[in-house]
């Protein structure tokens, strides 16, 4: 079949040195003869290869006896379903209808950039997200040439000792649980593979994060991330995340913990009583190999044999399950607890960028202007405290500049009705690359956040800042405005209604300069449904904080936004 293996060695060959027990003598005639003969078939072959080479794999060499098979595809896919190709290579090869395999092995973020490189005509990674990283255009639309069929599955686990297993029941039995105990004080602990480079690390934080974004809303899914990054081993390399220590929760996939029958029964595994975590094997053809015939035709050969009885055995041997979600057959009984919450989606790509600016700090690279309400009601002390708002919103301010790396962006206004007439935004730190200098005029900037009595400017000021992130926009980055607001536009003589600012906005936008705005609207009364119907022409977001932890993981969000494909 000539498949190629990209991460693999060579493996030297048979053994080269005289038989034991006989030394080596003068050649006879009929050795000489025989060696000369071989000599000359060498020669022969040694031509006859370079000929094939010269020619390429996808072509046939007349008369010197080339590949058996004519059609072959360039397939990437990752380490853990690599020996579900290999032992299907035999029914690929079979009939006129016979398909070979040029497959590469790549893991993680960079096996997208690998598809691209090499014109590959499938991408099979270990988890159907990993689609979230690929270049515009790349892949086939989802449902074309069978892409996004999910070929194979894998539950992933919670793993650990006996001790924090009983705190994780305690909380639930559920991922939530799990995070609740990674935010406190309770001495458990993460372990993850590398989510750059594993569909294992990227599924299992992001699960994480997931169990939190549905119950408790995006931003405090961000800051759930953020605090479980504090508290996690991230395993590099092809090692499995199986916990080293008493109180560390691994999170490994069923193939992993399938691969490591002893420690099975000498730890304590958990699904997750909420939720499912589960790696999907995707089938992601390219959009050039869907579009050409032979190529298509190829690929539904390939697709065909993968769906079919015979992978079974071939997925099952690599530890994985059929989509259907059976067990593999050599699971021991009794040792791995029943899957009883529903699977969690495919994390989406926004989901993904959590996960990659979570753990990396260049992925956190943004050109940020945060614009902060401080209209009298900033004076109001946040629910639940007698700490008057502006001040976590002044705390929340210079947390986004820590978590930030040097390559961001930062700037920040204050607004209120005509606090710098005519204008209602007054610039307090223009925005620059955070250097050091930056950092330190970031914390004078954000003393000067103090309430005033004025009403809010809230639409004129929405509408200035857009206008000015749009026109100030930077290649390479997250562009976003921050707005923080009590949410409503009150006392603002002359200044424009709901209907004017989104119909001012849509004309606004630029599709090529890509600008993510959020409005954070906190208080008792803010005008959330109005909010949101204004910021539909640009896709914008409204987030409501009603507690001072929900004003912080508003914070927390803004920064860990990140770089966005």
């Amino acid at each position: 079949m000539g498949r190629h293996r990209s991460d693999q060695p060579a493996q030297a060959g048979g053994p080269s040195s005289p038989e034991h027990g006989r030394p080596p003598g003068p050649p006879s005639r009929h050795t000489a003869l025989w060696v000369a003969v071989a000599v000359l078939a060498v020669i022969a072959a040694a031509s006859t290869a370079v000929a094939v080479l010269a020619i390429g794999p996808d072509e046939k060499t007349p008369g010197a006896g080339g590949p058996s098979c004519e059609r072959s595809l360039r397939v990437v896919t990752s380490a853990s379903f690599a020996p579900v190709l290999d032992r299907l290579e035999p029914a690929l090869d079979r009939d006129a209808d016979c398909v070979a395999l040029d497959t590469v092995v790549v893991d993680g973020r960079a096996a997208a950039d690998r598809v691209a490189e090499r014109e590959a005509d499938v991408w099979i990674p270990d988890d159907a997200s990993w689609a979230a990283v690929a270049r515009p255009g790349l892949l086939a639309e989802e449902g074309r040439a069978g892409s996004g069929t999910v070929l194979a599955t894998s539950p992933i686990y919670m793993v650990t000792d006996e001790a924090a297993a009983a705190k994780i029941k305690t909380a639930g039995g559920s991922w939530l649980g799990l995070a609740g105990l990674l935010a406190g004080s309770s001495g458990v602990r993460l372990a993850v593979r590398d989510p750059n480079s594993s569909g294992d690390g990227l599924v299992a934080a992001g699960s994480l994060g997931e169990a939190v974004w549905l119950d408790k809303g995006m931003d405090a899914s961000s800051a759930a991330l953020s605090t479980a990054v504090r508290v996690t081993r991230t395993v590099p390399g092809e090692d499995s995340a199986l916990p080293e220590r008493g109180g560390e929760v691994g999170l490994v996939p069923e193939y992993a913990l399938l691969s490591a029958p002893d420690r099975i029964g000498e730890l304590s595994v958990l699904a997750g009583s909420d939720h499912t975590a589960l790696l999907r094997f995707a089938w992601l053809p390219t959009a050039a190999a869907a579009g050409m015939p032979e190529r298509a035709a190829a690929l539904r050969r390939l697709l065909s044999v993968l769906k079919g009885p015979s992978a079974a055995t071939a997925i099952a041997t690599a530890r994985l399950r059929r989509p259907d979600g059976r067990v593999p057959p050599d699971t021991p009984k009794d040792r791995l607890p029943a899957l009883s919450g529903e699977p969690l989606e495919v994390l989406r790509p926004h989901h993904v960028d959590h996960v990659f600016a979570a753990w990396y700090v260049q992925d956190r690279r943004s050109s940020i202007l945060l614009v902060v309400d401080v209209s009298g009601s900033m004076r109001d002390p946040a629910p639940g405290t007698r700490t008057p708002l502006i001040d976590f919103v002044r705390r929340g301010c210079l947390a986004v500049g820590e978590l930030l790396p040097d390559e961001s962006s930062l700037g920040l206004w204050a607004f209120g009705s005509r606090l710098a007439p005519p204008r209602d935004h007054r610039v307090l730190l223009p925005a620059g690359p955070l250097g050091a200098a930056q950092r330190d005029a970031l914390t004078g900037a954000v003393r000067k956040l103090t309430a005033q009595s004025t009403g809010t400017g809230l639409y004129d000021t929405i509408l200035a800042a857009y206008a000015w992130a749009s026109a100030s926009h930077q290649e390479g980055v997250g562009n976003q405005v921050v707005v923080f607001t009590d949410g409503r536009n009150e006392d603002d003589p002359g200044a424009m209604t709901a209907a004017q600012l989104a119909s001012r906005l849509k004309a606004t936008v630029d599709p090529e300069r890509r600008v993510e705005l959020t409005v954070v609207a906190f208080g008792s009364r803010p005008e959330v449904d109005v909010l949101e119907d204004v910021l539909e022409p640009v896709d914008g977001y409204v987030s409501t904080a009603k507690t001072p932890e929900e004003v912080s993981a508003a914070f927390l969000h803004a920064a860990a936004s990140g770089v966005h494909g």
